[in-house]
């Protein structure tokens, strides 16, 4: 059976993020990207069904602000293991799908 997880290729990629799910914000890091998607490293993860509003820090002066929805997540309690959330986005800006595209140009061209 083929991973439901798995929609678009995705691509490793450690950005900053800042997300929210009502009026906290937490701080994480992606792991991967896709077109359609990230999984974001948290000590902070929302169960499934949560509405996130993320801000993907490409670098000090750039930053793409995301909406998306919990499809996953993972929670071990163990602090160095890779706690987090798959994030399904939805209303997903070019911005961010040339940043995608882009980067996956790069790593095919090496």
């Amino acid at each position: 059976m083929a991973n439901k997880r798995q929609i678009s290729k995705r691509h490793t990629k450690r950005l900053p993020v800042v997300f929210s799910s009502g009026e906290s914000e937490f701080i994480g890091t992606t792991s991967n990207l896709s077109l359609t998607g990230l999984f974001i490293r948290t000590k902070k993860a929302f169960s499934p069904g949560t509405l996130l509003k993320i801000v993907l820090e490409l670098d000090k002066d750039q930053k793409i602000n995301l909406e998306g929805e919990v499809a996953w997540s993972l929670k071990t309690g163990l602090i160095d293991f890779k706690n987090g959330m798959g994030v399904k986005l939805k209303n997903i800006p070019q911005m961010y799908e040339d940043f995608v595209k882009q980067e996956t140009s790069l790593k095919e061209a090496h």
